[in-house]
């Protein structure tokens, strides 16, 4: 017997987590209180049912749900008709009959199912129970399925968050603002003074990401990204000699990575701009030419706001082009 084939241990639905299970296991018990669903169901069999559950959030709202990669017993047989049968309920542990509400019609499928449960409660459980089924001859007969059940949508959206990027100066210490419901951990935890702490302090000495997971009651982990710019100074190289032989091929700026905002302007001596771009990535450097049309040997003169947040700086200055 599958242990969740009583509404009691229904299995977790985590969001965007796609669940591939099935009833094999399962027969005509619901509860293990013995509790009566024949009396409050009676669109669907439920002959070898299984329960699923998913949680929103503390907004609510609209929950998708999607069940797909349906396989019975018997596919391989054309006389078999097999199908899943699938209600959505609304119920609390206590089970009495104000708590227990279908919010859905009952639904028979053999390929998906993909629909939208609109205006959910907040904070609250809903569950999904789907009943293995074959019309042959128009007599239900229960059979066993196996399928996969995905969550999306903004009522069941994890309320996590790492916190927004951050700029600051190398070895500065700063306070992380991560929330979520759930058990926090960072990574990686090297440099912070716990792990384990939604607002852990951080010594940043370098551009770092640190990854917040979060583990809610049911098991469930989701994570969030918060990246710390660590801003060192600029250090600008005067020479560029582009003919692809690996060395000075584009014009430098060592630390430019960690200024993803900064702005560069490239000029020539009649005041002409040959280029510009905001951020200076690797595959954004300038390799001396323009709209890909190669320039000629002479000096050119840079433009560059660091964009930083903590410390903006304009920087001019000379780059010698050699070919």
């Amino acid at each position: 017997m599958g242990a969740n084939n009583f509404f009691e241990n229904a299995d977790h639905i985590c969001f965007k987590q796609p669940l591939t299970s099935d009833n094999i296991y399962s027969n005509s018990l619901h509860s293990l209180s013995n509790y009566n669903f024949d009396s409050l169901i009676n669109c669907i069999n439920l002959d070898n049912s299984s329960w699923y559950k998913f949680s929103t959030n503390s907004s609510g709202g609209s929950v998708d749900v999607l069940i797909n990669q349906i396989v019975c017993s018997g596919d391989s047989n054309f006389l078999f008709q097999n199908s899943i049968e699938v209600v959505f309920i609304y119920a609390d542990l206590n089970l009495s009959t104000e708590s227990f509400e279908i919010i859905d019609l009952c639904h028979t499928l053999n390929s998906s199912l993909y629909l939208t449960l609109p205006n959910l409660l907040p904070e609250k459980e809903y569950y999904i129970l789907i009943d293995g089924y074959n019309s042959l001859d128009s007599v239900p007969i229960s059979t066993t399925c196996s399928y996969q059940i995905e969550i999306s949508g903004i009522g069941a959206k994890p309320n996590i968050n790492a916190g927004e990027d951050m700029f600051v100066f190398p070895g500065s210490e700063i306070q992380l603002q991560g929330y979520g419901n759930g058990t926090p951990y960072w990574y990686p935890s090297l440099s912070l003074d716990s792990a384990t702490s939604f607002s852990p302090f951080f010594t940043a000495n370098s551009t770092t990401d640190l990854l917040l997971t979060v583990t809610d009651a049911n098991g469930c982990e989701y994570q969030d990204i918060v990246r710390v710019y660590v801003e060192p100074p600029l250090v600008f190289y005067n020479t560029i000699t582009p003919n692809n032989d690996g060395k000075n091929d584009f014009w430098t700026v060592k630390n430019i990575e960690n200024y993803p905002f900064c702005r560069v302007e490239i000029y020539n001596k009649w005041g002409q701009q040959v280029y510009q771009n905001i951020g200076y990535s690797n595959t954004q450097k300038w390799d001396g030419s323009n709209n890909g049309k190669p320039l000629p040997s002479g000096t050119y003169f840079y433009l560059l706001d660091n964009g930083s947040q903590i410390n903006n700086e304009i920087f001019k200055g000379t780059i010698n082009l050699l070919r």
